[in-house]
């Protein structure tokens, strides 16, 4: 008669990093991820590790230390040490308005008419945007061996807001498509070599960024223009991919994951039940806490019920839907992890790995 095998493996055991990589594939984990995928940095963080806005934005040292903070303060399993749209735009010679503490950077006037007019230039990845991400990721690498780090790239579609401008650009897209394609065509290769130089550096997964919102495109937009593209791309870019696209994107769920991309990051006006049916199991889902009236303006309480309400509906990371408010207090973002936790205790039991519920019914204590 064969002995009883025990498995030593009990509460949690995986390392952040593990469990999040695992998370991505919707493997086996013994906790749901928190994440932050997109900043969670806030002005409070800063004075916290005396790294502020603008400095931080070109000094790896800062940024790793700002970055940080989601693991250290928050609890989170990953960092992200990307904390602005200028990357890709500022490193092909944009002019970026820094800002200051209070506030993200934005384009200072839009640099770009025609498609002909974009150069890469050679030394594209030491540029000093592109060296102080890659910098900071290689820091955090090394600071943090057992934590997922995440890098982040802002797609060609999100790189033509940067360099022309939001309204011209769209414009195009109804008046001359064939010029987008050409922009679009002229920005990919810089996005890819950001990612790979991300990769290199150190990151586990690259969150990509293109926003074909449905407040701003219709879901065949997306079809037509990057569909393809995008399947190249998660191909190309040398690594795990999470694609965020802001707004009402339930329409287009489908095509992100036809696109290839292993995890969707979405926001709080996308239905989880909805999206998880869409994605089904070709793609994880993350993110979907509301920013402005739960993180910014809710109680911790209103946020832990939140994240455990999600968790039901079969995400597969919590973490916020987009970059939270800098003014976002840190007990809020406290209560993501320890829902997190207290949700992943009650459905793994004696076990190894959470179990999933039932989609259609509630978990939630009391």
């Amino acid at each position: 008669m064969i002995a009883e095998v025990t498995h030593p493996l009990r509460g949690e055991w995986m390392t952040p990093r593990r469990r999040f990589l695992s998370a991505m594939y919707r493997g086996h984990v013994d906790k749901i991820p928190a994440a932050t995928l997109s900043s969670v940095v806030t002005v409070e963080m800063m004075d916290l590790v005396n790294a502020p806005f603008p400095e931080a934005h070109l000094d790896a040292e800062l940024m790793a230390r700002l970055a940080a903070t989601a693991h250290d303060v928050f609890d989170m399993d990953t960092i992200m040490p990307v904390f602005h749209s200028q990357l890709e735009s500022d490193a092909l010679g944009g002019d970026t308005e820094w800002a200051e503490k209070d506030n993200w950077p934005s384009p200072s006037k839009y640099m770009i008419e025609e498609p002909e007019q974009v150069k890469i230039p050679d030394d594209f990845v030491e540029q000093p945007t592109m060296a102080a991400v890659t910098g900071a990721i290689k820091l955090l690498r090394k600071r943090y061996p057992d934590v997922a780090i995440v890098g982040k790239v802002y797609g060609p579609w999100s790189v033509g807001y940067q360099m022309v401008g939001i309204e011209s650009f769209l414009m195009d897209v109804m008046l001359d498509p064939d010029k987008i394609k050409r922009y679009l065509d002229a920005f990919v290769p810089a996005c890819i070599l950001s990612a790979q130089a991300q990769f290199e550096a150190g990151a586990d997964a690259v969150m990509w960024a293109d926003h074909t919102t449905g407040d701003l495109c219709r879901a065949e937009t997306y079809r037509d223009f990057l569909l393809e593209m995008h399947q190249q791309v998660t191909q190309e870019m040398g690594g795990p991919g999470i694609f965020h696209c802001c707004g009402k994107t339930i329409d287009r769920v489908h095509l992100f994951a036809a696109a290839g991309w292993d995890v969707f990051h979405f926001e709080s006006q996308v239905d989880a039940r909805e999206a998880r049916a869409m994605a089904g199991e070709r793609m994880a889902l993350m993110g979907n806490l509301n920013n402005p009236s739960l993180l910014y303006q809710g109680t911790p309480e209103d946020v832990y019920k939140a994240c455990w309400d999600l968790m039901d509906q079969g995400v597969d990371g919590l973490a916020p839907e987009g970059s939270v408010p800098l003014v976002t207090k840190k007990e809020p973002l406290q209560a993501i992890a320890r829902a997190a936790r207290d949700w992943s205790a009650l459905h793994r039991g004696d076990g190894e790995y959470v179990v999933r519920p039932d989609p259609s019914t509630s978990s939630f204590p009391g």
